[in-house]
């Protein structure tokens, strides 16, 4: 037998055992628990983190929406200015055309007066023109005749 057990073999297995638990028990537990507070710290924070970007992911679908929402009531409000705006411009060329309407009508009819007028005074002047040629062509002595008729 090459190995012999004694003493020495014995005291050397102990103390390298308690070496080892007082290793394990001074160095590798508090940095193993380090180790283990720095991964649970970090699946904490990736969570958060991921929670964070899902919650903004959400938010900002949140936010496209409610701007697709206020460019369509922007438009359609946009498009009731515009269409009020004509409206009013309609009201207004209509009430001016009336206006003028009113106007040329009563331009047409005092034109139609005075056209009236005109006629009137020329009548009574082609009836003096019309007696003064009848009475140089046919003498002073027929005038009592054309008179009669």
């Amino acid at each position: 037998m090459l190995l012999e057990l004694n003493f020495t073999l014995v005291l050397f297995a102990i103390s390298f055992l308690v070496f080892i638990y007082l290793v394990n028990l001074t160095l590798y537990k508090p940095v193993g628990e380090i180790v283990e507070k720095r991964k649970n710290l970090i699946e904490g924070e990736y969570l958060e983190a991921k929670n964070s970007s899902e919650a903004a992911s959400k938010l900002l679908e949140n936010y496209k929406t409610q701007m697709k929402s206020a460019r369509h009531t922007a438009q359609g409000l946009i498009e009731d200015g515009i269409n009020e705006a004509k409206k009013k411009k309609e009201e207004k060329i209509n009430a001016l055309l009336a206006e003028l309407n009113k106007e040329k009508d009563k331009s047409i009819k005092l034109i139609r007066e005075e056209q009236n007028e005109a006629m009137k005074q020329m009548e009574s002047k082609i009836k003096a023109l019309t007696e003064l040629i009848t009475n140089k062509v046919l003498g002073s002595g027929e005038k009592t005749l054309v008179r009669a008729h």
